[in-house]
């Protein structure tokens, strides 16, 4: 039973070689080939879910002995355990959808089966970096995702904003997964193997080992080994998961079509880095210093990105920095110690977030029916359905049940520092307060009936706030019954120092821990409604004394514009320098050079050798071979050999003629012997018979 789980990851992978090699056979039928394909996986995914919350033991399936060298072994397999089920359900589900909605979406595509064949292998790529249970596999299967998602981004070729995002797209994250490679060949040196339950097994007896960073210099600067595996790992985090500074690439990764920003924002690409971080916990509570920078990176992306998206004017801009701060609070949640927290997070944020996306793009696809774009400064005649509010809803209040909950209090700061834990507050619930906001008007904007209309949502009258408010209070009662079974099931695949202290809050606690983050929600949505109200469109012009900020939020702290200043022009400027300053000046003068002296060294060779040496040679061996010929014609006198010959032919005539007269002669001699002879035979017989 558990060798049929290779099906998870076998299926996709045989649906996008079979629509690579048989697209233009299939035609549209791709669709529902790809579609299959990950339905049966997302069958297998639940089998396999359900073996490991009845039984509760891992389950690891060897595939192949990738490397062997005396006792050191590589073997690629998967493994599956509690975290790898559970973002099993995610990454198949969500693709699973997305792909059903893609077989109409992208009716009519050119690249049709392209689509689907680049999308099975992006899901093929997750859902075996889930269940990989060796750092190389992992690795592959990275790399798999990266290249996927730039073929995804520009699939819609003819667009130079789309193939621009996608170089954008592919550059940021090959600089940072660099450091991936980095710390898998760390790590690997440092445990004497990839693969990853030995690595966990081993960390605490390397907690005091160190590495010198600097040894190839010749200098020192020693650092604990596993703080350098956290924070290179982690770097491999930054660009996957969209984290500042490597965040500029997901923005503009909305060139994509809506199915494929569904893909990569809730199911596959941006949960990798987070997913990294809860899967190596073990090692990554050993390293309190590498905690902490992942907490103040994690905080700062989901205060920055949260921000932000207050001023975009694209619905699937806000939805872009949406994920990179809700990305961005997983990330501080694993910083902190509170992996649960994070896993609850980032599975509810996927389905949620999936959902966003593809309602987002069927209204966007409704409205461009009708001559309008995803821009605010158009109009939209459609009103939003409840089901939009709601999904909203659910992702602002999600992460204030989750994250302030009774069970994590104690884990805000692995150091027990009061500001630590002072600084968990600010950050979270300015989050919370902030998306509450920003997802309030995205939403309410995008269905205006008129730039200038004011919107007027039901939900905006107190009866109706009331009704949420009791909504959202029960959604949190569903959330933490369904969290009282969650932690127990997960805490085998966490960390083991925090795993166990997760439980049941009290009750005096839940209402300390959760009445104020929730407050938090509740007042974000009170604001923006209040906003709405009093200037009649959320993206209104601010007043003078804010415009200044409105301006630097606006162009998002002009990171795009650093990086190209600091990061794009220098290399474009050193890329021409060397182009007109080497290959011009020095390599082409150096061909010059080398034609140069290879004409003259021919000339050389055609003058010496050529002339000199070899027609020398071959016109005195001819001259010799004349003389001699000479010297043979006068030494020896063919005159008279040739009377000599005509002597002995003359002779020999003479002789022939002789023989040919004698002959006759000789012949009648002999017969008339024989006839003697006979005669004398006969009559001496006669007398001696008589």
């Amino acid at each position: 039973m558990s060798v049929l789980y290779v099906l998870i990851v076998l299926l996709p992978l045989l649906a996008a070689i079979c629509i690579a090699l048989l697209g233009r056979r299939l035609g549209e039928s791709s669709g529902s080939v790809a579609s299959a394909a990950i339905g049966l996986s997302l069958v297998w995914s639940v089998a396999a879910f359900v073996e490991i919350a009845l039984f509760g033991e891992p389950i690891h399936i060897p595939l192949y002995e990738f490397f062997r060298s005396g006792d050191r072994v590589v073997e690629l397999g998967l493994y599956i355990d509690q975290l790898t089920v559970l973002m099993l359900l995610l990454v198949t589900g969500v693709s699973f959808v997305v792909h059903v909605y893609s077989a109409r979406y992208m009716t009519g595509d050119p690249r049709y089966s392209r689509f689907f064949s680049v999308t099975t292998l992006f899901t093929f790529a997750m859902v075996t970096l889930v269940m990989s249970s060796n750092l190389l596999m992992l690795f592959m299967c990275w790399e798999i995702m990266g290249i996927c998602s730039y073929l995804l981004i520009s699939h819609q070729a003819h667009s130079r904003s789309a193939c621009r995002a996608a170089t954008k797209a592919f550059l940021v994250n090959a600089v940072a997964d660099v450091g991936l490679l980095l710390g898998v060949i760390l790590t690997f040196a440092t445990f004497d193997t990839l693969d990853i339950r030995q690595i966990l097994e081993l960390a605490p007896e390397m907690s005091g080992h160190s590495v010198n960073l600097l040894g190839w210099a010749g200098l020192e600067c020693h650092v604990g080994s596993l703080t350098a595996i956290t924070l290179l790992l982690f770097m491999g985090c930054l660009g996957k998961s969209a984290q500042v500074p490597f965040h500029i690439w997901l923005p503009h990764a909305m060139e994509a079509p809506t199915p494929v920003s569904a893909l990569i924002h809730a199911a596959t690409m941006v949960n990798a880095g987070p997913f990294l971080l809860i899967r190596f916990s073990p090692l990554v509570m050993l390293s309190p210093a590498a905690m902490t920078v992942i907490a103040v990176i994690g905080g700062t992306t989901a205060l920055f990105a949260a921000v932000v998206s207050l001023v975009q004017t694209d619905i699937k801009k806000i939805l872009a920095y949406s994920t990179i701060s809700q990305i961005g609070l997983m990330i501080m949640t694993c910083g902190v110690g509170a992996f649960a927290a994070a896993v609850f997070h980032l599975l509810a944020h996927g389905f949620l977030k999936g959902f966003l996306f593809l309602s987002t793009g069927s209204q966007l696809a409704l409205a461009g029916s009708h001559g309008h774009t995803d821009s605010f400064s158009h109009t939209h005649r459609s009103r939003p359905p409840w089901s939009i509010y709601l999904g909203t809803l659910i992702l602002a209040c999600g992460p204030p049940v989750l994250l302030f909950a009774g069970p994590y209090e104690s884990l805000w700061t692995a150091h027990n520092s009061g500001p630590a834990r002072v600084a968990f507050w600010v950050i979270g619930l300015l989050t919370v307060f902030l998306t509450a906001i920003y997802l309030f008007r995205g939403i309410s904007s995008l269905f205006a009936s008129k730039p200038s209309a004011l919107v007027q949502p039901r939900f905006s009258s107190p009866l109706h706030l009331l009704a949420i408010t009791v909504a959202a209070l029960g959604l949190a009662g569903l959330l933490l019954a369904i969290w009282n079974w969650f932690v127990p099931f997960l805490a085998p695949a966490l960390a083991k120092p925090y795993s166990s202290t997760a439980g049941s809050p009290a009750p005096e606690i839940l209402s300390a821990s959760l009445a104020l983050p929730l407050l938090a929600a509740v007042a974000g949505w009170a604001v923006a409604c209040l906003l709405q109200a009093r200037q009649g469109k959320l993206h209104a012009v601010p007043p003078a004394r804010f415009k200044k900020m409105y301006v630097v939020l606006l162009n998002k702290l002009y990171f795009d514009e650093i990086f190209d200043a600091c990061a794009v022009r220098p290399t474009l400027r050193f890329a021409r320098w060397m182009w007109q300053t080497v290959e011009i000046r020095r390599i082409d003068r150096l061909v010059h050079a080398v034609a140069t002296t290879s004409v003259g060294l021919a000339g050389w060779l055609w003058q010496i050798i050529d002339v000199r040496l070899i027609d020398r040679a071959v016109e005195g061996t001819g001259r010799q071979s004349a003389g001699l010929a000479r010297w043979l014609w006068e030494a020896v006198d063919v005159r008279r050999i040739e009377q000599n010959v005509e002597r002995i032919g003359h002779a020999a005539a003479a002789t022939g003629r002789r023989i040919e007269d004698s002959g006759p002669r000789s012949l009648q001699h002999h017969l008339l012997v024989l006839i003697f002879w006979l005669v004398t035979a006969i009559g001496l017989f006669y007398w001696l018979v008589l």
